[in-house]
């Protein structure tokens, strides 16, 4: 029987940088993902609420740019769509978060929506 041969330091040390780096960036793009979460939870809120149907446009697209700012999400107006169909009201919001990390940089693209159906 052979001894088992040991791991090179190099390795390891490579191996652990790897996994350091990747839980970094992880970490870098966990809070836009949790406002982008929150986003979502109030877009629910907003067209389940009892007059969602019958709130003007301009007023619900006021509602969701002022919780996007708070949330520090870079929406826009002409991001933001609605649609009334009958006695339900459907928003769809589609931005783009970009990320600059040292080496690379990278646009994270979010589509929430919620509908009162």
């Amino acid at each position: 029987m052979t001894a088992p041969q040991k791991l090179p330091l190099w390795r390891l040390i490579t191996a652990l940088l790897v996994l350091g780096v990747m839980i970094a960036i992880l970490v870098a793009l966990a809070p836009v993902y949790l406002e982008d979460y929150q986003l979502r939870r109030y877009l629910g809120s907003l067209v389940h609420s009892p007059n969602a149907a019958a709130t003007p446009d301009e007023m619900l697209r006021s509602q969701v740019l002022a919780e996007a700012r708070k949330l520090d999400l870079p929406v826009e107006p002409n991001d933001v769509k609605i649609t009334h169909t009958q006695d339900k009201v459907e928003v769809q919001i589609k931005y783009a978060v970009q990320m600059d990390f040292p080496l690379y940089q990278v646009d994270l693209h979010f589509h929430p929506n919620a509908s009162s159906r």
